[in-house]
């Protein structure tokens, strides 16, 4: 779960930069940002979601569809601040500024609800219903932002 705090400090010094109202750094950051979470996204669902699905994880309080529906809007919440972002480096406006950091708090609360229920469900599961040789080939198959 190490990759969570270190994707959330590259989405800190996104916003940061926007604090510093450094428009370009802050849109660097995001993209560094969007490119890890994809690579960690795609990750879950090419190793760990289908072993969690065979698993019987349909069967818990979290089914697949669950994860695979909160990924969707991620991946559309931080496409949005790209875009919002490239706006403020075009045409710097302090309300704009505002608006984006609000927009992110309601990402950063979807995005908290999933890293507990990957922490509290997810991996906890696979942690219980997989042999110990696959749980070693789910974590060597995964990137790790910062690579």
């Amino acid at each position: 779960m190490g990759l969570h705090v270190r994707l959330d400090e590259r989405f800190f010094a996104h916003q940061r930069a926007l604090l510093d109202r450094d428009f370009a750094r802050a849109g660097a950051e995001l993209d560094a940002y969007r490119d890890r979470l994809r690579r960690h996204i795609e990750d879950e669902e090419q190793h760990v979601l289908p072993r969690y699905l065979r698993a019987g994880g349909d069967a818990t309080d979290a089914p697949v569809r669950l994860f695979l529906g909160e990924h969707a809007n991620l991946r559309k919440f931080v496409d949005e601040f790209v875009a919002r972002t490239a706006r403020l480096a075009a045409l710097p406006d302090d309300q704009a500024v505002l608006e984006l950091l609000d927009r992110e708090a309601t990402f950063k609360n979807l995005l908290l609800h999933h890293d507990l229920r990957e922490r509290n469900v997810l991996y906890p599961f696979l942690a219980q219903h997989l042999p110990p040789a696959e749980q070693t080939a789910v974590l060597t198959a995964l990137s790790w932002p910062g690579d």
